[in-house]
């Protein structure tokens, strides 16, 4: 069985576009995730959330700063760099049109598990420089 530090590593890597994989390989079925721009429940809001991203966002870039694992817990530190390519929804009804910039992402990601899954997480960034770096000046 993979390590909770792999498993965490290759979630984000298909969170954001850049693997193609089965979220029921690395999520449970009822898994719940947060961060400031959604809240997902159930493996096929993730796979969604996914799809949106890499609708998007083009030429990504994740970088780790930091992957580690205590207990039943994996934690990521990451830089995330990105080009604009496509419209970003922000939620029912909001969406930032493609703007072609490109933009960085600085965040962390804390996983809990359960029998080698990703059960729940929680994911942190600065969503307002985000948001900034799209729309520009």
């Amino acid at each position: 069985s993979e390590s909770r530090k792999d498993v965490l590593l290759k979630a984000l890597e298909a969170e954001v576009g850049g693997a193609s994989v089965d979220p029921g390989t690395l999520f449970t079925d009822d898994v719940v995730g947060w961060s400031p721009l959604v809240t997902v429940s159930g493996l096929t809001e993730i796979a969604d959330l996914s799809a949106r991203h890499e609708v998007a966002f083009s030429n990504v870039v994740i970088m780790f700063r930091g992957l580690d694992e205590v207990g039943n817990k994996a934690f990521a530190e990451w830089l995330i760099e990105a080009d604009h390519t496509g419209p970003l929804v922000l939620d029912e009804g909001a969406a930032l049109d493609p703007t072609g910039r490109h933009v960085r992402l600085a965040g962390v990601t804390v996983a809990d598990f359960r029998e080698g899954k990703i059960r729940s997480y929680r994911t942190y960034f600065d969503d307002i420089s985000l948001i900034e770096q799209i729309a520009g000046d």
